[in-house]
């Protein structure tokens, strides 16, 4: 499987094949599509070719660039547990002088997590999107049957305080799977 980390500004953002394409996994700071593309490009990599994009939580440095990037066509895949944490994001950026662009859901792939196996099988891809919130509450983790782990910022175990029993219980729903390399956000 291809992998290619297209990350910049101290946070990882993966670009997974599937057929016909990539699937991004997260996004960038609002205004900030021209590092990304450039980014893109050092990595070999068209915006063209990027089909599918999954935020694994729904805060400026991974979903800022959201709306900026369905502009160009690519379908937004959001989970039942994220609709909700959206108009805080907006509620953010109101404060900031950012060039934030609201993220408009109508024509977002509204996806349940009990069918995301299903819908990534359709794009050429085996594995789940599970809900692992401690990080924040609508945070979520693709999970590839190959042994990947997509976490977002959710923190290694080890640094995790023990009264973090949410992350905690997360990390075990992540090893519930046979795991042989975790994907951060960060790190």
């Amino acid at each position: 499987m291809n992998i290619i980390n297209v990350g910049y500004l101290s946070t990882n953002y993966y670009a997974i094949d599937i057929r016909g394409g990539k699937l991004l996994v997260d996004c960038g700071w609002p205004g900030t599509l021209p590092q990304f593309s450039a980014e893109l490009k050092r990595m070999g990599i068209s915006i063209q070719e990027i089909q599918y994009l999954l935020v694994t939580h729904f805060h400026p440095d991974h979903a800022g660039m959201t709306q900026e990037l369905k502009k160009l066509g690519i379908k937004h895949i959001l989970l039942d547990v994220q609709v909700d944490f959206i108009p805080q994001m907006t509620e953010f950026f109101k404060t900031k002088n950012y060039p934030y662009v609201e993220i408009q859901t109508n024509d977002s792939i509204r996806l349940q997590l009990s069918e995301s196996r299903k819908f990534l099988a359709g794009i050429g891809l085996a594995g789940e999107i599970i809900h692992t919130p401690g990080h924040s509450d609508d945070s979520v983790t693709l999970i590839l049957d190959e042994g990947f782990a997509f976490t977002g910022d959710l923190q290694p175990v080890f640094v995790l305080p023990e009264e973090d029993t949410l992350s905690r219980q997360s990390w075990d729903k992540i090893h519930q799977h046979k795991i042989v390399k975790i994907f951060p956000a960060h790190g």
